[in-house]
């Protein structure tokens, strides 16, 4: 087999792949306030939601701007009072992160992708950094400030893009600026 042939069916192959792994879930961390509840009260957890599932990477970079610029997110769960995004997070069919971005004054600032296995092993080292410091701040009872860390750590771990997505996600991000 020529060099061309082979390349042209190691990209065929990638494709079929990525094809397998559609629909597209759009996911959101976020703060979730829970109604009162005669017993405790009100409060407040971290909770992943999805809100949609789409068909291609730019429909779904196109919904989460456009969930990204509403006033109020409907989780669909009667017992959440009020919902604030934290992360929004696209994944596929099989669990892998394709692309995540941090909502920012009725948008959303993209967590660009890693570039390599390399710098994959950094950004986890930082946001293990992080998570060590909030479980420190945890144990001093500093709950807001290990709160603001775990949740810094999750945007840094936004950009450890599932290497089958990386390039696919760096180009729509292109497409989309």
């Amino acid at each position: 087999m020529n060099t061309f042939n082979s390349v042209t069916a190691t990209n065929l192959s990638s494709n079929a792949a990525l094809h397998r792994k559609f629909p597209l879930r759009v996911t959101c961390l976020g703060e979730a306030s829970l109604k009162d509840n005669p017993l405790y009260g009100s409060s407040e957890v971290l909770l992943t939601i999805e809100l949609d599932q789409c068909d291609t990477l730019n429909d779904a970079i196109t919904c989460v701007e456009r969930i990204a610029g509403q006033a109020h997110i409907d989780t669909g769960d009667d017992e959440i009072a009020d919902f604030e995004p934290l992360l929004f997070i696209i994944i596929d069919n099989e669990q892998c992160q394709v692309l995540a971005g941090e909502p920012v004054r009725g948008g959303v600032k993209w967590c660009h992708p890693v570039a390599s296995d390399d710098e994959a092993r950094l950004v986890m080292e930082e946001a293990s950094k992080l998570r060590a410091e909030a479980s420190f701040e945890a144990g001093w009872d500093n709950y807001n400030t290990a709160r603001r860390l775990g949740i810094r750590a999750s945007v840094i771990e936004g950009r450890l893009v599932h290497p089958d997505w990386r390039q696919a996600a760096r180009m729509a991000l292109l497409k989309a600026e």
